[in-house]
C-alpha cells in the first residue's frame, strides 16, 4: 500500500514538474504574442484629402493602406456617408491598394467615409479609416 501511493506522489510529481515549464513557456509565448500585437502601429488609409472632382468628367483616384502587418480584406465606403452618385471604390481581396473611380453626376460637397479592414492572425485584425471632404465641381 505504501508502495502503490509512493509511486502515486512521484507520478504526481512528475506530472507537476513537466507542466510547470510548459505552462511558463506558453505563458511566455502569450506574452509575446500580446506585446506584439500592441505594439503595431495603426493602419493608415491615404490620400489625406482628395481631389476635386468635376461633373462628367472620369474621376480615378488611387487609395492606399499603409502600416499593415497583414493584407486588406476589403476597402469600404460608409451607407450613410457615401460617395456621390456615379462613384465606387474598387479593391482587391489582400491588396492594400484600392481605387476611387467612375463619373460624378451632380455637383456638391460631399461627406465620405471610408474604412479598411486588415485580416487577422494570431493578432486581431486592424481597421484604418478616413473622413474626405469631396467637392464635385460643375
Amino acid at each position: 500500500m505504501i508502495r502503490q501511493e509512493t509511486n502515486m506522489l512521484r507520478k504526481a510529481l512528475l506530472a507537476l514538474c513537466l507542466a510547470t515549464p510548459l505552462a511558463g513557456c506558453e505563458a511566455l509565448m502569450f506574452g509575446n504574442i500580446v506585446a506584439s500585437c500592441a505594439a503595431r502601429p495603426n493602419p493608415v488609409m491615404l490620400p489625406e484629402s482628395l481631389p476635386i472632382a468635376k461633373v462628367g468628367q472620369p474621376y480615378n483616384v488611387p487609395l492606399e493602406v499603409i502600416d499593415i502587418s497583414t493584407p486588406v480584406y476589403g476597402i469600404y465606403v460608409s451607407k450613410k456617408f457615401h460617395l456621390p452618385d456615379g462613384l465606387r471604390v474598387e479593391h482587391v481581396d489582400r491588396d492594400s491598394h484600392g481605387l476611387i473611380t467612375g463619373t460624378p453626376v451632380k455637383a456638391g460637397t460631399y461627406e465620405v467615409h471610408l474604412s479598411a479592414g486588415t485580416y487577422g492572425t494570431q493578432c486581431a485584425g486592424q481597421t484604418a479609416s478616413r473622413v474626405y471632404h469631396l467637392e464635385v465641381a460643375e
